[in-house]
């Protein structure tokens, strides 16, 4: 075999074997981005569950009470419907990722 066919074979041979590498190496950094989201994703929903459950604690607290404050009721509900779409969005992203 020709010395500079024998470099362009080594060369060959090299360039496979650092793509072989490099793909494995993907794989793990994609596994690891997965898990850091996943649990990016359960903290979050914690967090959300958390002020949810504080939001509806004051409105059942509010709702025997007679509101001196016109529309603050009106805010708590709104306030628990963003919360519950958030808990929501979460859960479709978590149920994406698996």
């Amino acid at each position: 075999m020709h010395p500079q066919m024998k470099k362009y074979v080594f060369l060959i041979i090299a360039v496979s074997c650092l793509m072989a590498c490099g793909h494995g190496r993907q794989q793990e950094i994609e596994r690891f981005r997965m898990k850091v989201r996943s649990q990016y994703l359960e903290e979050k929903l914690a967090k959300a569950q958390e002020d949810l459950a504080r939001t509806d604690s004051i409105m059942q607290k509010r709702s025997g009470e007679v509101d001196t404050t016109p529309g603050y009721m009106d805010s708590l509900e709104l306030a628990a419907d963003v919360q519950g779409a958030q808990i929501r969005y979460i859960h479709k992203k978590q149920k994406d990722i698996q």
